[in-house]
C-alpha cells in the first residue's frame, strides 16, 4: 500500500486551538449553507405540460403519478449502460449504483413524513430495470422514461438529433472553456446522471430545481462522511496532497463494484478482541454471536 502523509501530531491544547478556529470557519459555511437553500427555496417554477409517460411495475404512468399522491417528487437520473448500437444491457450504472445504495428505507420514510416522494427513472426499458431492481433490492420506486422526451429534456440524455446538447447548465463550448468537456465525450445518445425536484399543486406539476455533477453529493451520504476524517475520501484530487493511498475511486473509475459483488454486511454483529480465534460460520454459531 501506498505511504501516505498523515497529519502532524500535536499537543491537545494546540488541536483544540486549531479545532475551534475551524469551528469558526464551519459556522459561517453553515450559515451559508443556510443562506443559500434558502434561496434555492425562493426560486421559480415552470408548469410541466409535456404529458410523459412512463413504465413501472403497475403499469404506464404519467409524471403526476409517481408522487403517488404526496406533494413534492425528487428524481434521481439513474444513468444506464447501452451497448455500441443502442441496445440496453442488464445492468445500470455502476457509479449509480453506489449512490443509489445509500438511499435508505430510513430515507424514504423521513421524505414521506414530509410529503415527498424519491425515485429513480432510467430510459432503459422497463423490463431491464425490474430484474436489476430485484437483483439489488432497493426500496425506492424505480421508473422506465423509454419512449419519451423526459431525458432529453431534463438534459440527461444527450442525443443533439434529439434536443440541444447542454449538460449543467453549459453548451459544448462552455463546457471546452471551463475544463470540463470529458462530460461530454462518448458516442451518443449516452446518459448522464443527474438529480431533479417536482411540486404539485392539485393535478398540475411544476419543475422546481435540477442538478448536476457533484451537485448530486449532498443525497448520497459516505462522502460527506468521509469530508469529516482526516484522509477524506481518497481520491487524488483532494488537498492536501499526500494524503491517499489511492483506494478512493471516482465516478466511472473500472474499480467500481456494484453493492452485491461489495462486502458482504449481514453479519453486522461488529469488532472482536485483536487475536480472538474466527467463529465458525455455521448457522447455529451465527445465532451464538
Amino acid at each position: 500500500m501506498t505511504r501516505i502523509e498523515l497529519p502532524r501530531v500535536v499537543s491537545r491544547a494546540e488541536w483544540l486551538e486549531a479545532r475551534k478556529a475551524l469551528l469558526v470557519r464551519e459556522k459561517e459555511l453553515t450559515r451559508a449553507r443556510d443562506k443559500l437553500n434558502a434561496d434555492r427555496r425562493r426560486l421559480p417554477m415552470v408548469e410541466v405540460t409535456e404529458p410523459y409517460e412512463f413504465s413501472g411495475a403497475h403499469g404506464k404512468l404519467r409524471l403526476l403519478d409517481l408522487f403517488e399522491g404526496r406533494q413534492q417528487l425528487m428524481v434521481y437520473h439513474f444513468m444506464w449502460l447501452f451497448e455500441d448500437d443502442g441496445t440496453p444491457r442488464d445492468r445500470g450504472c455502476p457509479s449509480c449504483s453506489g449512490y443509489a445504495d445509500q438511499i435508505s428505507k430510513g430515507h424514504l420514510r423521513h421524505l414521506h413524513g414530509v410529503d415527498t416522494t424519491f425515485a429513480f427513472i432510467s430510459r432503459a426499458p422497463w423490463e431491464k430495470i425490474a430484474p436489476f431492481k430485484a437483483r439489488m433490492g432497493w426500496p425506492v420506486p424505480w421508473y422506465s422514461s423509454d419512449g419519451s422526451r423526459f431525458n432529453h429534456d431534463y438534459h440527461v440524455t444527450l442525443d443533439a438529433s434529439v434536443a440541444p446538447v447542454e449538460y449543467n447548465y453549459r453548451t459544448p463550448a462552455e463546457h471546452e472553456q471551463a475544463g470540463s468537456a470529458y462530460y461530454l465525450g462518448g458516442k451518443q445518445p449516452f446518459d448522464l446522471h443527474g438529480l431533479s425536484c417536482f411540486l404539485r399543486d392539485g393535478e398540475r406539476v411544476y419543475h422546481t430545481y435540477s442538478t448536476y455533477g457533484r451537485g448530486t453529493e449532498s443525497t448520497g451520504g459516505s462522502y460527506y462522511f468521509l469530508d469529516l476524517t482526516a484522509l477524506g475520501r481518497q481520491e487524488p484530487w483532494e488537498e492536501p496532497k499526500g494524503r491517499s493511498a489511492g483506494q478512493g475511486a471516482k465516478a466511472g473509475d473500472e474499480r467500481i463494484r456494484y453493492p452485491d459483488e461489495q462486502e458482504d454486511l449481514s453479519d453486522s454483529s461488529g469488532a472482536r478482541p485483536a487475536g480472538a480465534a474466527p467463529a465458525t460460520d455455521d448457522c447455529c454459531s451465527r445465532l451464538r454471536r
